[in-house]
């Protein structure tokens, strides 16, 4: 006697399966201009620019860089740009030297001491803020590790293999020299 064979039912029916493929399909065919993309950082002042140079005494600043440390400064105080812009002009009037700004600024703007040190911890630390406020805007790219990036790599960074880090990289054949006779 002939067996027919059966088969499992999935209870899924002609008419979703089709349903299923046209949506499948629909969304591949989906402009890609509807994905989301990010909103572009607005570029850094030309202030901020002329002061990071001034203060760091580099020409090579990053502008993205630039525009998200002062985005960063300003969301945490909303006269930052002000101030900045306000210093610029002044150590510009004054052609203050960078060796003097320190004793200058004291003297003379009392007001806008803090914001030499504001600039510098970003370029260099790459944060903005302190304790709860604290906001990190560069790490490997902050002028502290390229400074030293021909010899030295940011510590939580593996470039090895997975665990190559645990192991010592070294063997050293140390003996004991008794030195007391």
């Amino acid at each position: 006697m002939p067996h027919t064979p059966t088969f499992p039912a999935f209870g899924l029916q002609r008419r979703q399966l089709l349903g299923g493929l046209v949506a499948v399909g629909a969304a591949q065919l989906a402009p890609w201009a509807l994905a989301a993309t990010p909103a572009p950082t607005p570029a850094a002042s030309p202030g901020f620019m002329a002061l990071s140079r001034y203060l760091t005494e580099r020409e090579d600043l990053n502008p993205g860089q630039a525009a998200r440390l002062q985005a960063a400064w300003q969301a945490l105080d909303d006269k930052f740009g002000a101030q900045v812009d306000a210093l610029w002009q002044w150590v510009q009037a004054n052609q203050v030297a960078l060796a003097d700004l320190n004793t200058r600024i004291k003297a003379d703007k009392p007001e806008l001491a803090h914001v030499p040190g504001q600039i510098m911890q970003a370029w260099w630390l790459g944060i903005a803020g302190s304790g709860h406020d604290t906001r990190v805007v560069a790490y490997e790219f902050a002028l502290n590790a390229q400074l030293v990036a021909g010899k030295l790599r940011p510590p939580s960074y593996l470039y090895g293999l997975h665990g190559s880090w645990t192991s010592n990289p070294t063997q050293f054949d140390i003996k004991l020299v008794n030195v007391l006779r």
